[in-house]
């Protein structure tokens, strides 16, 4: 948890430690910009929205794609990847209306798309992933 010596005028002014558990049992570890958190009151840290966002897709790489990837997921693992959902789609041999109806929820990917999905996560873990912030 990020010290009440770090603020100045209500402000955080050094980049924020954060650590969260994976589902098989790591720990994933992320600085997060000073600018996207705060402390509360009590002094407990705030995670902003650009916060939640990367940890998302930080997440979505570190973990193995699930048998049933929610729309969270998906979307989280593809801005991770830095595609758009054309690039997606052709990448795993879908229609783009296909990955939007994932993201959207109204449908869910079948077993050969997740086994798709998980393996770009994998080749894309291989070769580093530089995550926009």
């Amino acid at each position: 948890m990020a010290k009440r010596s770090a603020k100045r005028r209500g402000k955080l002014t050094d980049d924020v430690p954060y650590t969260m558990p994976l589902p098989d049992g790591r720990t994933l570890f992320v600085l997060l910009r000073p600018e996207w958190c705060e402390l509360d009151v009590t002094g407990e840290l705030l995670l902003k929205p650009e916060a939640i966002r990367l940890l998302d897709r930080v997440q979505a790489l570190a973990m193995q794609t699930p048998k049933a990837p929610t729309p969270g997921y998906i979307l989280s693992l593809r801005e991770a990847l830095g595609l758009t959902q054309v690039e997606l789609a052709e990448r795993i041999g879908v229609d783009s209306m296909t990955v939007s109806r994932w993201e959207r929820g109204a449908v869910k990917p079948g077993p050969a798309a997740v086994k798709a999905l998980d393996k770009l996560r994998r080749a894309a873990g291989r070769r580093g992933v530089t995550i926009a912030a």
